[in-house]
């Protein structure tokens, strides 16, 4: 009850936010926000790499690194590139290249390659295994990480803690539902046929922060809103590479079959 009631509380804080945003554009008092913030402070002379950068936003991100000094910049995304991220490019005599590709696939990564610094926003909840989706973010990334998703308030005494969204019952559905139009296998119930257009997962930042430390990240600066989590991280030496169907276990014989 205490949690629901949490949840209900933060819905509410994260509604005003929203006016209050909609608000200072409408009066020309809008600021970069700590996202942007993070693009223009780690893009400068940096290749970068934006990881699902058409959905909602055409390359914004992508542009955005590109006008702060990126040396290369590459926008992935799994559909083709869109008309107005075109128009776009055209408008700016643009050099962002554009690669279609699912990042969970080797294919893709092999594509993109490596880059100084990796951005990825609004992707991690819409996939199954989020922590997969981190391992190919780190495979990508040769120093920085700017990893921005959709999260959920911590669950007092309890760290680590994920809600999985397919399939919960409607009165439970309703709880994450936070009226920001649709929100697949929220707002209604799990379509298979939708893919990555599903939420598949609500994670706690404290959650999120101990996935990014098993593919291989440490985070360094962080703004964690009620529904929202922004973390920078750094790379760190990979020891255990957490990949689904992959045994890395160098010194145990007994798995050394697994991995040939």
């Amino acid at each position: 009850m205490y949690y629901r009631l949490k949840v209900a509380f933060s819905k509410r804080y994260s509604l005003f936010q929203r006016i209050k945003r909609k608000i200072s554009k409408i009066l020309g008092t809008y600021k970069e926000t700590d996202i942007s913030r993070f693009v223009i402070k780690y893009a400068k002379g940096k290749s970068f790499a934006d990881i699902g950068a058409l959905w909602g936003v055409d390359g914004k991100y992508s542009f955005l690194a590109e006008e702060n000094g990126s040396a290369r910049v590459t926008a992935v995304d799994i559909y083709p590139p869109s008309k107005k991220f075109l128009d776009e490019k055209s408008a700016r005599n643009s050099k962002v290249e554009f690669v279609q590709g699912d990042i969970n696939l080797a294919s893709a990564v092999n594509a993109i390659g490596q880059r100084d610094t990796v951005f990825c926003a609004g992707v991690l909840y819409h996939t199954p295994d989020p922590v997969h989706l981190l391992t190919r973010l780190r495979a990508i990334c040769g120093d920085t990480l700017i990893l921005s998703t959709a999260s959920i308030p911590e669950m007092s005494g309890m760290k680590n803690a994920a809600i999985f969204y397919p399939f919960l019952h409607e009165n439970q559905r309703k709880i994450w539902n936070r009226g920001i139009g649709s929100q697949k296998a929220i707002t209604g119930e799990y379509e298979p046929n939708e893919g990555y257009g599903n939420w598949f997962w609500g994670m706690t930042p404290s959650c999120l922060e101990s996935m990014v430390g098993c593919a291989g990240f440490e985070v360094i600066e962080r703004v964690i809103e009620p529904f929202n989590t922004i973390f920078v991280c750094r790379t760190t030496p990979i020891k255990f590479a957490a990949v689904s169907g992959e045994w890395n276990t160098p010194k145990d014989a007994e798995y050394v079959k697994f991995r040939k």
